[in-house]
């Protein structure tokens, strides 16, 4: 639970095209430490490995991909909407107690 000094979390949306998605997943392996990773398929919910999360994408089987993982010192969480024609990026910074 969050205390009233404690600032609200920076959230940032987008709307992303196919190829800047697959270039988030690259980005995320190369450069991030990955922490939990969460795919949700139409009969499916469950914590999988990046890679897997990638290919549900790549193949239009995920419904909505949750990653968590630490970029430069912070923690993050990404929720990926895919769509059509675009994909919902929400990205929001997270607490340390939130890892």
């Amino acid at each position: 639970m969050m205390t009233p000094e404690e600032p609200l979390p920076e959230i940032l949306q987008a709307e992303w095209a196919r190829d800047q998605v697959m270039a988030l997943f690259a980005d995320l392996e190369a450069g991030s430490e990955i922490r939990h990773v969460q795919l949700r398929t139409e009969s499916d919910d469950a914590a999988v490995t990046l890679a897997d999360a990638e290919a549900a994408f790549a193949q239009g089987t995920a419904r909505a991909i949750q990653v968590r993982y630490r970029f430069e010192g912070e923690l993050w969480s990404d929720t990926i909407l895919p769509g059509d024609p675009t994909t919902k990026i929400i990205r929001s910074r997270l607490p340390e107690q939130g890892a």
